[in-house]
C-alpha cells in the first residue's frame, strides 16, 4: 500500500528498504534524470593529475579575460605556458565532447592563454593565484630545479615561506631544459615563464650538486624543511651483448649534451629503441641534426606506445620509419669496436602485464639485423640518489627510488620530504608538478606544527571513503589538509544536448620538409579567434551543486549512472543570470515543484509556476520574465530547497547600500522579508544593521537613537492608516518599491500615485 495515503494502526509493520521499493526508487530517479541536462564534475580535471579547473579557465578564455584566466590555472598549475606545450594531455582523453566528435583541444587552449600574458608579465603585474601569504620565518630547501621542485618552490612561497632551489646543471629546469628539445618548448618560454618565481623572491643556485657542493645534513640543519626533487637522469639499461660500444648512447645523454654543448655526434643510420616521449625526441632530434635514415624500433605496437599519438605523427611526417614488435637482443660492432648493426627479434603480444598493456612474447627463429653506426636507448630512466643515504634517514626501494610517505611525500628524515620521479620513477611533468604542488602543502603543514603521522592517516582515510561520505567528512578536517586529499568522484552519464558536430581548435604547424632542418618551434599558437571558438565548445561539464546535489547523492546510492529514458532530444535552455543575487539553470532542473511551494506557501511570492507540458514542461517564472519582476524579495529560499544546483545564490559582499529615504515610507517591510534578519525595526521606525562590518551604514541604518524630525513624526502616525487603507482596497506593497503589487498585477492609473507632490 502507499504510505502517503495510508493511516498508521496498532501492529502495522513499516518497510521502507525493500527490493521492490528500491527498484520502484531507481525507475523514479531514471524517469527524473530523463530531461537532467546536466552533467555533476567534469571528467577532464579528474583526470589531471594535478586537476586544474578546466571548465573555469575555458570559460575566462571564451570572454577575453586571459589575466584572471591565467591566475585561475594557476591555483594548481604555475607553468601553463610551458606544460601547454609538452604535457601528455590525459585531461583530453575522458573529455565528454568526443560524445559528438572530438575531445576539447585543452592544453593548446591554456597555452594561447599563458602565451598572451607572458610578456607582460615579466615587469607587469604578477599573475598569482592569491596574494602571498605573510612570511612565516621558516625556510625549505628545494634540491632540483625541475617542474616537481620548482611547483614546490611556488606553492610554498604562496604559503609565506622562504624558498632557496639548488641545481646541478648550469640552469633551472631539469628535464624541461636537458631532456625536452627546443622545438618542441623553446628555451626563451622556460626562462620568462619561471622569471615569475625569481620576482617572488625564490632564491636559485645552479651548478650545486647534492653529496659533493652541498651534504644533505648541512640543509636539514639550516634549513625547517628540505624537498628532494632530483629527477631521473640515469637511463635504464638494456641488458643485451656490447651494450657498451662506441656509438651507443642513452637519449637522455643525448638530448642533455646537445644542450649543454650547441652540439652532439649523430651517425648516418641511427636507431632509437623504445617508444615514449623521449624516443621521439631523440629520433626527431636525429633528423635535425643531419641523419640520413632514422628508425624507432619499439617491442609493441603502436596502440601500447607510450608517446602521444601527435608525437608519432609528426615523426614520421619528418621521415622517422616505426618498426613495431621487435625487441634488441645483441649489439653487433666492427673490428674497431663501434656499432654496425643491432640483432633484432620479432614479437608478439601476449597476456597483460602490470602497466595493462599486452606483454611482448619473442617469436623464436625471427630474429633478423638492422644496419646502423649509432644505437640511442630510449627505454626508461631512473633517479640519481647521490648524496642521499639510510643514515640520513632517506630509505630506498627496490625500484631504486626514496621511500616516501604516500600522501604527505615526508621520508623517514622528518625533515626531509621527496616527491616527483625520485619516488614514482620517471613520470610525465604533469605529475611532477602535481607531486611538487602537494609536497608545498605538505610542507606546509609540517612548518604549522601538524602531528604528520595523523595527517597522512587522515588522507589515507579520506581517500578511502565513498564519494559523498568523505565530502561530509571533509568538512570536519582543516582545508589546508582536505586539499591534499585525491577523493574520487563519482560519474553519471548524461545526454549531451550537441547534436552538430564542430571541429576542435586546430593548432597551425611548420611544415614538415621545412622544419625537419632547423629546431624552431613546430606548434605556432592558435589564434584568438580559434581559441575563443575552441573554447565555446566546452560543455561546461561542472555544476556549483557537485556533493551537495540530492539527485546526484540518490544516483549514486541506487546506483543510477546512465540516463536510459532520453527518448527526446535532450533541451537546451539558457542560462538566467538577469537577477543580481540568484541564478538559474533551467538544464539542472528535474520539475521537482520545491521552489514552486516554497515561494509560495512560506514567501508568499508565488514567483515560480510549472510552464508547458509533457516532456516540455519546465519551472520558469511567468512569461519567462526576470526574477525581479514577478514580485522576487530575493530571499534565496529557493535556491536553498533546490536539490539539483538548478537555482543558485550568487555570492555577496555588500560594501554599500543607498536607501532614498525620500521614498520609504517606513514600512517595515524590509525587516519582515529578509531572510537572514540583517535589519530590525525600532518604536520609531528606524532600521539598524545588528552592527555588520560589511554593510555600510546609511542615514536610515542607524546604531543609536537619533533625534526625531517633526516629518518623521508625521509619517509614523500617517504610516499605518495609509497602509491600512491601502490593504483595505485589496493592494499590496511590491518588495521592489516600484509600482507593481507583490501577485504581480499593475495599479490602475486612477490608484498610481507620483512623487511630484510628495
Amino acid at each position: 500500500v502507499p504510505s502517503c495515503a495510508t493511516a498508521a494502526a496498532q501492529g502495522m509493520v513499516v518497510r521502507t528498504n525493500t527490493d521492490k521499493l528500491r527498484a520502484m526508487r531507481r525507475l523514479y530517479l531514471e524517469l527524473l534524470l530523463s530531461d537532467h541536462n546536466s552533467f555533476c564534475t567534469p571528467p577532464c580535471r579528474d583526470a589531471c593529475p594535478t586537476h586544474i579547473k578546466i571548465p573555469q579557465f575555458l570559460d575566462y578564455i571564451s570572454h577575453g579575460d586571459y589575466e584572471n584566466g591565467v591566475r585561475k590555472l594557476r591555483e594548481d598549475l604555475p607553468f601553463p605556458a610551458i606544460l601547454g606545450r609538452v604535457c601528455p594531455r590525459p585531461c583530453e582523453g575522458p573529455c565528454r565532447r568526443q560524445l559528438v566528435e572530438h575531445p576539447i583541444t585543452i592544453c593548446w587552449l591554456h597555452r594561447f592563454m599563458a602565451d598572451q600574458c607572458l610578456d607582460a608579465e615579466q615587469e607587469g603585474e604578477l599573475l598569482l593565484p592569491v596574494a602571498p601569504k605573510p612570511d612565516t620565518g621558516k625556510r625549505i630547501a628545494i634540491v632540483g630545479a625541475g617542474p616537481g621542485g620548482l611547483s614546490a618552490a611556488f606553492y610554498a612561497r604562496l604559503e609565506g615561506h622562504a624558498v632557496k632551489v639548488f641545481e646541478a646543471m648550469p640552469k633551472p629546469g631539469g628535464m624541461l631544459r636537458y631532456g625536452i628539445p627546443s622545438y618542441r618548448l623553446p628555451r626563451n618560454v622556460i626562462d620568462k615563464e619561471f622569471n615569475m618565481l625569481w620576482r617572488l623572491g625564490i632564491e636559485l643556485q645552479c651548478n650545486t650538486r647534492l653529496g659533493v657542493d652541498i651534504q644533505l645534513e648541512d640543509l636539514t640543519a639550516e634549513y625547517d624543511a628540505v624537498f628532494l626533487a632530483l629527477g631521473a637522469f640515469n637511463s635504464n639499461e638494456m641488458g643485451i651483448e656490447n651494450e657498451d660500444a662506441e656509438g651507443v648512447i642513452s637519449a637522455i645523454d643525448f638530448l642533455g649534451e646537445l644542450e649543454l654543448k650547441g652540439d652532439v655526434w649523430v651517425g648516418e643510420k641511427v636507431a632509437v629503441i623504445g617508444g615514449g616521449f623521449t624516443a621521439m625526441d631523440a629520433s626527431r632530434t636525429s633528423v635535425r641534426k643531419g641523419a640520413k635514415e632514422v628508425t624507432v624500433l619499439y617491442r609493441r605496437s603502436r596502440k601500447e606506445m607510450p608517446a602521444h599519438h601527435t608525437e608519432v605523427d609528426e615523426a614520421e611526417e619528418e621521415g622517422v620509419k616505426l618498426e613495431l614488435l621487435t625487441a634488441p637482443v645483441k649489439i653487433l660492432t666492427d673490428e674497431r669496436g663501434h656499432v654496425r648493426g643491432i640483432e633484432m627479434v620479432r614479437m608478439e603480444l601476449g597476456e597483460p602485464d602490470a602497466s595493462g598493456r599486452r606483454r611482448p612474447v619473442p617469436i623464436e627463429g625471427s630474429n633478423y639485423v638492422v644496419e646502423c653506426d649509432q644505437v640511442i636507448t630510449a627505454i626508461g630512466q631512473y633517479p640519481k640518489l647521490d648524496g642521499t643515504s639510510e643514515e640520513q634517514g632517506i630509505k630506498r626501494t627496490k625500484w631504486r627510488t626514496i621511500e616516501a610517505d604516500q600522501w604527505t611525500f615526508q621520508t623517514a628524515n622528518p625533515k626531509v620530504f621527496a616527491g616527483g620521479d625520485v619516488v614514482l620513477g620517471a613520470q610525465t611533468v604533469i605529475q611532477a608538478v602535481a607531486q611538487g604542488k602537494k609536497a608545498a602543502w605538505s610542507m606546509d603543514a609540517f612548518l604549522r606544527g601538524e602531528d604528520m603521522r595523523r595527517v597522512s592517516e587522515e588522507l589515507a582515510e579520506l581517500n578511502a571513503t565513498p564519494f559523498f561520505e568523505a565530502l561530509s567528512a571533509k568538512t570536519d578536517l582543516d582545508p589546508r589538509i582536505v586539499r591534499m586529499a585525491e577523493i574520487k568522484p563519482v560519474f553519471i552519464d548524461m545526454t549531451t544536448d550537441v547534436t552538430h558536430p564542430e571541429p576542435p581548435a586546430e593548432m597551425p604547424k611548420l611544415d614538415p620538409e621545412y622544419r625537419k632542418h632547423n629546431f624552431e618551434q613546430i606548434e605556432l599558437g592558435l589564434t584568438e579567434e580559434e581559441a575563443r571558438r575552441g573554447a565555446d565548445l566546452c560543455l561546461d561539464c561542472y555544476c556549483p551543486a557537485n556533493g551537495k546535489c540530492d539527485l546526484q547523492r540518490y544516483s549514486i546510492e541506487y546506483e543510477v549512472f546512465k540516463n536510459r529514458f532520453h527518448g527526446q532530444a535532450a533541451h537546451n535552455y539558457p542560462a538566467d543570470f538577469r537577477h543580481d543575487f540568484i541564478m538559474r539553470e533551467p538544464n539542472r532542473c528535474i520539475n521537482c515543484m520545491r521552489c514552486v511551494n516554497i515561494c509560495r506557501q512560506e514567501v508568499g511570492s508565488s514567483c515560480y509556476d510549472t510552464m508547458g507540458r509533457g516532456f516540455n514542461a519546465i519551472v520558469s517564472t511567468a512569461d519567462n520574465l526576470p526574477l525581479q519582476l514577478v514580485g522576487c524579495v530575493s530571499c534565496g529560499k529557493c535556491a536553498e530547497t533546490c536539490p539539483t544546483g538548478s537555482i543558485e545564490t550568487n555570492p555577496r559582499v555588500l560594501t554599500s547600500y543607498e536607501l532614498d529615504e525620500s521614498r520609504c515610507i517606513f514600512c517595515g517591510e524590509c525587516v519582515e522579508v529578509c531572510p537572514y534578519n540583517a535589519l530590525e525595526q525600532g518604536d520609531f521606525f528606524e532600521l539598524a544593521d545588528f552592527d555588520r562590518k560589511k554593510l555600510a551604514v546609511s542615514p536610515l541604518f542607524v546604531r543609536e537613537p537619533k533625534p526625531i524630525d517633526p516629518l518623521r513624526e508625521t509619517l509614523t502616525d500617517l504610516v499605518p492608516h495609509v497602509l491600512d487603507t491601502l490593504k483595505g482596497e485589496g493592494w499590496q506593497w511590491s518588495p521592489l518599491g516600484g509600482d507593481g503589487a507583490r501577485d504581480g498585477r499593475q495599479p490602475t492609473k486612477e490608484s498610481t500615485t507620483t512623487e511630484k507632490g510628495d
